[in-house]
């Protein structure tokens, strides 16, 4: 089982080489010591991943170890930061808890503090992103979920269900009966594209006889020819007719 690897952020040299032995004692495996920002970024630059970090709160330079926990939050999410300080001020602690910490120790240590400290660090940290994981899959799945319900929308809007086992494609322009496309001819897919259009609705005669023939009305035999024509084509009570002026095609 490979050892937890530690990096150590503490401008101390003497605190920074005390800690490193004493997590090696503790059977942790220190992975770099770093005085500074610079310096930590050029250790995790070289592919170096932590599975904890101890920070010190009050580095030397322009870069706080609080100013520097959270430029690493983004890159290392995953990663639990626990805080080393000799300042046990409150207003101190509440600015470094918006670092999302997961411990602070307070100088000097003891070796049982440390060890517990990491150890709760550890499995706390284990914890959220088991649950983090979780919920990033159930997002996920909910992702999944409503681009699926998007496309039977899409599919529902796009299409008419007709009864009698009819179903007409708006996008396609097809009439199927089943599976198999109905052969219309344009005049009639002209008509069942305007009832299909205007579903659970009567269509007036002449909305569908400018819909055929747009530049001049062809005439009541003319239209009666063709609307004849489909019905022999489907189920007789497809086409509905109310009072021999409005039509309507049957929807489930």
């Amino acid at each position: 089982m490979s050892k937890v690897k530690i990096l150590i952020v503490e401008d101390e040299s003497i605190i920074a080489i005390n800690l490193k032995e004493t997590l090696q004692e503790l059977g942790y495996e220190p992975c770099g010591i770093a005085p500074n920002r610079c310096k930590t970024i050029k250790i995790l630059e070289k592919g170096i991943l932590p599975d904890l970090i101890l920070m010190d709160i009050y580095l030397k330079g322009p870069t706080t170890g609080i100013e520097l926990a959270k430029e690493l939050k983004p890159q290392l999410p995953n990663v639990p930061i626990i805080f080393l300080t000799a300042n046990s001020e409150v207003a101190t602690i509440k600015k470094a808890s918006e670092t999302l910490a997961y411990g602070y120790i307070l100088k000097p240590y003891k070796k049982s503090h440390l060890h517990a400290a990491i150890e709760i660090a550890l499995e706390k940290s284990k914890d959220d992103n088991k649950k983090n994981n979780e919920l990033y899959a159930v997002e996920n799945i909910n992702k999944t979920l409503n681009h699926q319900l998007e496309i039977i929308k899409d599919q529902k809007s796009r299409t008419v269900k007709l009864k009698y086992g009819y179903l007409f494609d708006k996008e396609k322009e097809i009439l199927y009966y089943g599976n198999e496309p109905v052969k219309l001819t344009k005049k009639e897919l002209q008509i069942i594209k305007l009832l299909c259009n205007s579903a659970g609705y009567f269509v007036s005669q002449e909305q569908i006889e400018y819909a055929i023939w747009q530049d001049e009305p062809a005439g009541y035999a003319a239209f009666r020819s063709v609307l004849f024509r489909l019905r022999n084509k489907l189920h007789k009570d497809l086409i509905t007719t109310q009072n021999n002026t409005g039509y309507k095609i049957e929807t489930i």
